[in-house]
């Protein structure tokens, strides 16, 4: 996402270099591209797939995500299904096929969807102090507007700033913010450069930013938060 920064920083500039940004998928999007995953296997339901695409819609339009709930969801279902007596007694069919077959429904796709959700990094995120809900926040629209995989403190700071100035919030200190970064750090919900703290310090997440979103889309103390994530 950042080659050109990274490895031709000296001839870039002469190559004419064009960032072509590509936005988040649509559901019917996210619905054509798991159903080609699918294609030959009868494993799913049509309404489950239609529910998986809409729900990764929501919040990300991220294809991997997608595929990663309904992997998930296909592993709880075949696990359900060979604890079911079906499993244990399949009856043979008229064309020589066992019978018992077990489909991924919307039961299996919501299960796998509050798994993923509701993992250790999501629960920090939640309880995290206010101002690390906006230190993420900001983090996550810095990125997004930027178009790279990391940012420093500095632009970072700028951002929160701006942010908190836009939604008549107090801005904090460059100290304060300093370590409540650290704080996130240390929970390893971003990565931080190693060495000295100083304005340039590149800063990573370590997690997907609609993980961030998930966990701060109902946060009642950041009402303004959703316009940014």
């Amino acid at each position: 996402m950042d080659l050109p920064e990274k490895l031709l920083p000296r001839i870039s500039s002469r190559m004419g270099i064009q960032r072509l940004c590509f936005g988040p998928y649509s559901y019917q999007q996210l619905q054509e591209i798991i159903s080609s995953r699918l294609k030959g296997l009868d494993a799913f339901e049509e309404q489950a797939v239609e529910f998986a695409s809409r729900k990764v819609a929501a919040m990300s339009g991220d294809a991997r995500r997608a595929l990663e709930i309904c992997r998930r969801a296909a592993e709880i279902a075949y696990y359900q299904f060979k604890q079911s007596p079906l499993c244990k007694q399949p009856s043979e069919s008229v064309d020589g096929s066992f019978e018992g077959k077990r489909l991924v429904g919307m039961a299996d796709i919501e299960a796998a969807i509050h798994e993923v959700f509701q993992a250790p990094h999501i629960q920090i995120m939640k309880t995290a102090s206010r101002l690390g809900k906006i230190f993420l926040v900001a983090m996550v629209y810095e990125l997004y507007r930027s178009g790279l995989g990391e940012t420093n403190f500095e632009k970072l700071a700028t951002t929160v700033a701006s942010l908190c100035t836009s939604n008549k919030e107090a801005s904090p200190g460059w100290d304060t913010l300093m370590k409540v970064g650290c704080k996130l750090g240390e929970s390893r919900i971003i990565l931080c450069e190693e060495g000295t703290k100083h304005r340039l310090q590149k800063l990573q997440l370590n997690f997907p930013s609609d993980d961030v979103a998930f966990a701060l889309k109902d946060c009642s103390e950041l009402p303004w938060s959703s316009k940014y994530l």
